[in-house]
């Protein structure tokens, strides 16, 4: 359903955390080292696809939901698994392979998630 309430939210909430995190990487990157706003960038990123990730999930229940009420939970648990283990994967290649300093990554994940809960109550 692309004209549905969660795919507005969905859109309205990928632009907020896009914003958010450009901003803040862009001042953190200018006030300390490049690679900080990077880190920042990366985090905000992470927080980003875990958004798409879910509202992609949330999709699929609701075009399940109809026939198979209890596939529809599935989806979602299941759904919630693999975010779960796709950010822990995602950080550690941050702060692992990228070398990303931890404090502005989660900064910027922290700041983003914060973007999608003040979106979310809407």
């Amino acid at each position: 359903m692309p004209g549905s309430k969660v795919e507005h939210l969905a859109r309205r909430l990928l632009l907020a955390q896009l914003i958010s995190t450009v901003l803040l990487g862009v001042l953190w990157g200018g006030l300390g080292a490049y690679s900080d706003g990077l880190a920042v960038i990366y985090g905000g990123l992470v927080s980003m696809v875990l958004a798409w990730l879910h509202k992609r999930g949330i999709r699929k229940a609701e075009q399940r939901v109809i026939r198979d009420p209890k596939g529809s939970m599935l989806v979602l648990y299941v759904g919630a698994v693999v975010r779960f283990l796709l950010l822990i994967g995602l950080l550690g290649v941050g702060m692992g392979v990228l070398k990303l300093s931890a404090l502005p990554l989660f900064a910027g994940f922290v700041l983003a998630q914060l973007g999608f809960l003040a979106v979310a109550r809407r």
